[in-house]
């Protein structure tokens, strides 16, 4: 005996699968508001930082450590009543940040061991957060949605920089709290490309640079044009994303923004090719090895193929050529959080800012450190795809989607632009919410399974 899928779906929505799940759903308005909060203070400037101590925490830091904390305590609790799927970056996430913090305590000891922790913890905890902590029934969809709606209010913000002529938000919050940040004082004081494009100031809103500003516009954008039945409102906040990543004036954003909506459009006009990512990931990997094996400058060729100013093209292959013997020399541990490299032996380099995530992260934490960040995405979509799943509501399968066209995306553009702060938070959250989608499938199926079993044995037990 079946039951007919949308039948399926009803019991689940009325049964919440377990009594773990009821647990949750009678916390859902309190567990969605204290995310929503989350997010909020995610996005508040780094002005309104303090310290405790010799650490510099924000409030976002804060309540990630508290999140985490509850969220291992529903794990328990859900192990308990047998309410649980492994999902591989599970393991993986928690292993990223043990690694970090001992990678940079072997290196730097005490030092190393306060930098890294907070920073592990960080990435951790906000997985663990959105991991354990997400509600029943389109919880991450609501969740998905009050995201994309604060990103209209980010880019507006954001946009005063430029109708001002100065960084709006920076200045702002230096009048209010006195926070000063020399770097930019410096960088403002030369009209340096860190804050200014052709004449003209970029936007940036409260986060900490541009590239930040512009990498979370496309990360947005893409969620909302994939995932919403209300073509209206998906339409939009990708518009206001590529409003925000022009005024950004950021290359990669830009690219990322072709790259992430190019694959959204990609997959809406294939609804019944199964095999469309297979295609994508061959032709990916045969333009890579055609680039690898012909170029003698394979990163300056992909960027400059991508569109990219010859300029910034030399300049991240520059990057990658001075700090791959940095990573050969210390493969397992890294050089630290503050390890001196040689970038003055690379004439093209003009500082020691690296522009390129994982190799950063490989220089910092070895190159276990990156590979297990970087594993951490791949393993939280590694039960496979799950839009189709009838244990999904149709925006819970889109969101799926959306999730991983996200990450693909950050994962391709971490290769020439370097990700911190709020966009090192939101990567934990992405993969978080995507296996918690994963793990709802599997669970809503398990629930439906035994509905049968329990329908099958009464309607026998009847006759």
């Amino acid at each position: 005996m079946e039951l007919d899928p949308s039948l399926q779906f009803a019991y689940l929505q009325d049964q919440q699968m377990s009594p773990a799940g009821r647990m949750a759903g009678a916390s859902l308005s309190g567990s969605e508001l204290f995310l929503k909060l989350l997010l909020v203070t995610i996005f508040l400037p780094e002005g309104l930082s303090f310290f405790i101590g010799d650490f510099r925490l924000s409030l976002a830091r804060v309540l990630i450590l508290g999140a985490s904390i509850t969220a291992i305590s529903r794990l328990s609790q859900n192990v308990g009543a047998r309410a649980v799927v492994w999902v591989p970056s599970d393991i993986l996430a928690v292993a990223a940040g043990a690694w970090m913090i001992l990678a940079a305590t072997a290196i730097d000891g005490f030092t190393g061991l306060k930098g890294a922790g907070i920073e592990a913890i960080t990435f951790t905890g906000a997985y663990l957060t959105f991991r354990y902590l997400l509600g029943p029934i389109d919880s991450s969809v609501r969740l998905a949605r009050f995201s994309c709606k604060l990103m209209i209010v980010i880019v507006g913000i954001a946009l005063l920089d430029p109708l001002n002529d100065s960084l709006f938000t920076y200045e702002f919050i230096k009048g209010v709290t006195g926070y000063v940040k020399q770097g930019y004082e410096d960088a403002l004081l030369q009209r340096a490309e860190t804050f200014f494009r052709d004449g003209a100031i970029r936007a940036m809103g409260p986060l900490e640079h541009s590239i930040l500003f512009g990498a979370v516009c496309v990360w947005f954008g893409v969620l909302a044009f994939t995932t919403f039945k209300a073509r209206a409102f998906g339409c939009l906040v990708a518009g206001i994303a590529f409003v925000g990543v022009y005024y950004s004036q950021a290359k990669g954003p830009m690219l990322g923004y072709i790259i992430g909506f190019g694959l959204a459009i990609f997959y809406a006009a294939t609804p019944r090719f199964k095999a469309r990512w297979k295609l994508v990931g061959l032709l990916v990997t045969a333009v890579l090895l055609t680039v690898f094996i012909v170029s003698s400058s394979p990163v300056a060729t992909l960027v400059r193929l991508s569109g990219v100013s010859p300029e910034s093209a030399w300049a991240r292959q520059a990057i990658w050529d001075t700090g791959i013997p940095v990573v050969l020399g210390s493969p397992i541990f890294g050089i630290g959080l503050n390890g001196d490299w040689n970038w003055q032996a690379n004439g093209a380099l003009v500082s020691s800012s690296v522009d390129a995530f994982w190799l950063a992260t490989a220089m910092t934490y070895g190159i276990p450190g990156s590979a297990l960040v970087l594993a951490t995405i791949v393993g939280s979509c590694w039960l496979g795809s799950i839009d189709k799943s009838y244990y999904l509501t149709p925006e819970e399968g889109r969101l799926a989607v959306a999730l991983g066209i996200t990450m693909t995306t950050l994962g391709f553009l971490g290769f020439i632009v370097h990700y911190w702060g709020i966009c090192w938070i939101l990567m934990a959250v992405f993969a978080g919410m995507r296996a918690n989608l994963a793990e709802s499938a599997i669970l809503r199926e398990r629930a439906a399974r035994a509905a049968e079993s329990q329908d099958a044995v009464g309607f026998y037990g009847v006759v």
